[in-house]
């Protein structure tokens, strides 16, 4: 036992792990220090404007803290039943379209498209609607419903298809078919891209063991491809969902919310509240409960689509 506890490297072990103990202190010291500038951005973009708007939330116009009264006031207020109402109708219009042609675009090409120029043409169609940007997607949209000069009036008119001009944008049955389908129009390719990456990887070998099983091109999605799709369903109307209660500039140029306030969602109720009638408290109150709804419309996303890993 002896001779153990005096032999050199019985000795030296302690020393070993001490330094091994400073190298990782000095990694992780580093690693901080490479992060510091990253942790200090999200800070000024995220943390410190969520915790303004948080305060704000709970004070009065005067800086007094109120608790909780601008939230009441802004859930008694029937103005916004409406505006989730019109953005319910936005949602259910434009999030079935996009995913369903997206899904059926990326399947037909992925199928059938064999040339690699075809694809990468496809692949840059698919890619301007979503560089354009929404306010510039809005005047283009305007200048086709628009009565009088709007493309689609002369079309129909020319053809014969009607007598008169349609209110597009003025019409409430319309307005929010109108501002949807320049949505659609949009975000379809985002979605198109996203879904055809997935398809990249399915392994080979699977699909081909199916088509020689007999497998058709429903079983084929429904029990192969759908299972390295679906973290991206996830991903897709995570984003998309998001973006749906965020909506605001291509509809605000299109009818502004209106007519009336058929096509007035929630992120332009709350431009409304906070830049026309400058009510902060109500405005904060409504921002913070947003971004609320958005996390817990994520966790429900991912407990219904759950992704597996693989």
């Amino acid at each position: 036992m002896a001779d153990l506890i005096t032999h050199p490297a019985t000795r030296s072990r302690p020393a070993a792990i001490q330094a091994k103990a400073g190298r990782e202190a000095a990694e992780r010291r580093l690693g901080w220090l490479l992060l510091g500038p990253t942790l200090a951005v999200l800070f000024a973009v995220a943390a410190y404007p969520l915790a303004l708007a948080i305060k704000q939330s709970l004070s009065a116009q005067t800086g007094e803290l109120i608790g909780l009264q601008n939230y009441a006031r802004a859930l008694r207020n029937p103005l916004l039943y409406e505006a989730l109402g019109a953005t319910g109708t936005y949602a259910l219009l434009v999030l079935p379209a996009e995913i369903g042609l997206g899904l059926g675009l990326a399947l037909l090409v992925h199928r059938t498209v064999r040339s690699t120029a075809i694809k990468a043409a496809i692949f840059v169609m698919a890619v301007v609607p979503l560089v354009v940007p929404p306010v510039a997607v809005g005047v283009i949209a305007r200048l086709f419903y628009a009565p009088g000069y709007g493309v689609i009036n002369q079309v129909l008119q020319r053809i014969g298809l009607t007598g008169h001009e349609i209110g597009f944008l003025s019409d409430p049955a319309l307005a929010m078919l109108s501002v949807a389908s320049v949505d659609v129009w949009q975000w379809t390719p985002f979605v198109y891209l996203v879904l055809f990456a997935g398809l990249q990887t399915v392994p080979r070998e699977a699909v081909e063991a199916a088509r020689v099983d007999g497998a058709g091109g429903w079983a084929l999605f429904r029990h192969i491809e759908l299972h390295y799709l679906r973290p991206l369903f996830v991903l897709i109307l995570f984003f998309r969902m998001a973006d749906v209660l965020r909506v605001f500039d291509h509809i605000f140029i299109l009818t502004g919310g209106g007519p009336g306030s058929s096509t007035q969602t929630l992120s332009l109720y709350l431009y409304r509240i906070q830049f026309k009638f400058f009510d902060n408290g109500q405005g904060a109150a409504l921002a913070v409960t947003i971004l609320v709804v958005v996390s817990v419309l994520y966790a429900l996303i991912t407990r219904v689509l759950p992704v597996e890993r693989r």
